[in-house]
């Protein structure tokens, strides 16, 4: 219930196949594979060596593709960044929906028979359309979720298109929008964080040298550019709900009943990741890493939230 569900594993699943490849990814890319495993441990590539036109930020993907997106992560606990990068690699975001030279169509670029067992019908007209993207989004996660996501992306995404190329390539863009890549808004926010272990807690205060519980979350998100609001309460209601099998670091976690109060919640902490949240903790002491297993903070648990890092502006 609290390990963060995305893991990585490097099993080649050769028999996971899909009716046929949706793109031929020239054999060349392969030399790069090295290279863009390092994207998640160094903060991304040098310049001479990123992906030819990888979008480099949230604004490329369209406003309205983009909210179902975040409303399809929420409920998957599949990344967001994800299905960008697929729905650009395959059609551009519907700007060339084929049908490809293997007969793959639409959005995400389905083959028709796998279109007809995993086609989703997202937006309730009574059509499960392979060239809506309301439709295609979901049934996109519906098929990764069949082979492994979210806990294991990489099995996921060859089953998607059986090529490693392709899996790199999908995780490759999928960094330049955020995910898994140590410069973006959540890693930032988890390392701002870190850097503040071992300050005074003090009751009001928001940094940069003592915090209060929400104080700390606000200070950490305000270096990145977003605007949070004051107390853990009010943080509770901005943050978007999170099942806690879906976290990631940098989302909050949020805990009642901790002093006595008229508002419900009434601390707040940043997930580290690794079974870990940071937090400004009490009075008298510091800003800490805390396991979620503790058993103190654990009894006073009451949600998880994503702050919404995607509204800030490039």
């Amino acid at each position: 219930m609290w390990e963060a569900a995305e893991q990585e594993t490097p099993d080649v699943l050769a028999s996971l196949g899909r009716d046929a490849l949706k793109i031929v990814i020239p054999l060349g890319v392969l030399v790069f594979v090295p290279v863009l495993m390092l994207v998640a441990l160094f903060g991304g590539l040098p310049e001479s060596t990123r992906a030819t036109g990888a979008p480099g930020s949230i604004t490329q993907v369209p406003a309205d593709h983009l909210e179902v997106m975040r409303q399809t992560s929420l409920s998957t606990g599949i990344p967001w960044q994800v299905f960008a990068a697929i729905a650009f690699v395959e059609s551009g975001f519907g700007l060339n929906m084929g049908p490809s030279s293997a007969g793959a169509i639409g959005y995400c670029q389905f083959m028709p028979a796998t279109w007809a067992a995993s086609g989703v019908d997202g937006d309730g007209d009574g059509i499960a359309d392979p060239s809506n993207y309301k439709d295609c989004i979901p049934a996109a996660a519906r098929y990764l979720q069949a082979n492994g996501a979210p806990a294991d992306l990489r099995r996921a995404i060859y089953a998607y298109n059986p090529s490693w190329a392709y899996v790199e390539k999908v995780l490759a863009y999928s960094a330049a929008y955020g995910y898994t890549h140590s410069s973006s808004i959540p890693g930032r926010a988890v390392e701002l964080a870190r850097s503040k272990l071992g300050s005074p807690y003090v009751w009001g205060a928001a940094g940069p040298e003592t915090f209060d519980c929400s104080g700390l979350v606000l200070w950490v998100y305000a270096q990145l550019g977003l605007s949070v609001p004051r107390t853990a309460q009010m943080q509770h209601d901005w943050a978007a709900p999170l099942e806690t099998a879906h976290l990631q670091p940098g989302d909050l976690l949020f805990y009642e009943g901790t002093y006595q109060s008229h508002e419900r919640i009434t601390h707040v902490g940043i997930y580290a990741g690794g079974g870990s949240v940071i937090m400004a903790t009490a009075s008298g002491d510091f800003v800490k890493e805390v396991p979620l297993s503790d058993p103190y903070w654990r009894s006073h648990f009451a949600s998880a939230g994503r702050p919404p890092y995607w509204e800030v502006s490039p």
